[in-house]
């Protein structure tokens, strides 16, 4: 009997299979991470879903199979963890379609000083000598990276991979910047004395050679506050994520000329208009044209001096462009 009874304690705290239905903005190391505790564990649940031909074909309200999953596990810097809410918040989650983790962690940002990355990347094609060498990596591929054991690189490091790009300029203060992109997240499979071997997990560019890495920064949830806000003054339009666009859709990211030092955070809300025109009225008059309202927009992730913002609704047929001007909004929701 005290066998039985021993037996029946071990089953019920072993850990037991479970389902979990995909949200938007998730990745099958991100389910393993809630799940396990570790991004290793992605190829198992892969394996355990045989009707999903990739990890890249995830599809928001897919039912997955999670083997030897351990109930009410949840990781350090899980999205599933739900923090106590101020009075007037609303939190916006992974799940979501607006505000997804992806979106946060690859909107990129401008910056107005040098970037200070760890490493670069050597070579974007190192899975074995003889392979046609590729210009370009793509989730799945090996990297090369400039730095190894010598320099504290541990096999398992996760890296995000920056491309420095154009140059922009705010309208208010003259000064020029720089547009920084995230290419992907990589992660670290084998180290020499100076250089590593890493797997793109993640990509929304496609990798190229002399591209930054820069320590993996999780993203934090995102507190929106649906009361009248604090006049921060006027920003403007800077750039886009999307390198070859001239202007920007809905879930398009912008890049906006305020930062933290102007008091901008995660989750403020501002409309862009088009800027007024001088028009002659019925008596001949110039006068100016009221300004319309184009878009609405949430800030993703904030520097000192710009932010990166996803476009979330469009309020006319106008597509928000270089130089548009943005104020605050009083809330995401009506």
């Amino acid at each position: 009997m005290r066998f039985l009874i021993c037996l029946f304690a071990l089953l019920a705290t072993a850990s037991t299979a479970s389902e979990y239905v995909v949200g938007y903005g998730d990745t099958l190391s991100d389910i393993s991470l809630h799940y396990y505790g570790t991004w290793e564990k992605w190829v198992d649940i892969l394996a355990a879903n045989p009707e999903l031909p990739g990890a890249e074909y995830l599809v928001p309200g897919m039912v997955l199979y999670i083997p030897n999953a351990t109930e009410g596990f949840v990781s350090p810097g899980s999205t599933r963890y739900v923090n106590d809410l101020s009075a007037g918040t609303v939190l916006i989650t992974s799940s979501e379609p607006i505000l997804s983790r992806i979106q946060r962690e690859s909107a990129g940002f401008v910056t107005y000083s040098p970037l200070n990355p760890e490493g670069y990347v050597l070579a974007t094609n190192a899975e074995e000598e003889g392979v046609y060498r590729h210009l370009t990596a793509l989730p799945g591929d090996l990297l090369e990276l400039d730095f190894g054991a010598d320099q504290g690189v541990e096999v398992g490091r996760v890296f995000h991979i920056l491309r420095e790009c154009e140059e922009v300029e705010d309208p208010e203060t003259g000064n020029t910047g720089r547009v920084i992109r995230v290419a992907g997240v990589c992660q670290v499979e084998s180290i020499t004395p100076s250089t590593s071997i890493a797997k793109v997990q993640h990509g929304y560019l496609p990798v190229l050679e002399g591209d930054c890495l820069v320590p993996y920064r999780t993203a934090d949830d995102i507190y929106v506050h649906n009361e009248e806000g604090v006049d921060r003054g006027l920003l403007w339009v800077l750039g886009f994520r999307d390198p070859d666009r001239d202007c920007a859709y809905t879930f398009d990211v912008v890049y906006l000329s305020a930062g933290s030092s102007q008091g901008i955070s995660p989750g403020d809300v501002f409309t862009a208009y088009a800027a007024s025109e001088q028009v002659r009225d019925v008596n001949e008059v110039w006068v100016s044209t009221a300004e319309i309202p184009i878009a609405d927009v949430v800030v993703l992730t904030t520097e000192d001096r710009s932010c990166a913002a996803l476009i979330v609704n469009t309020r006319t047929a106008n597509l928000i462009e270089l130089g548009d001007k943005l104020y605050l909004s009083r809330s995401q929701v009506d």
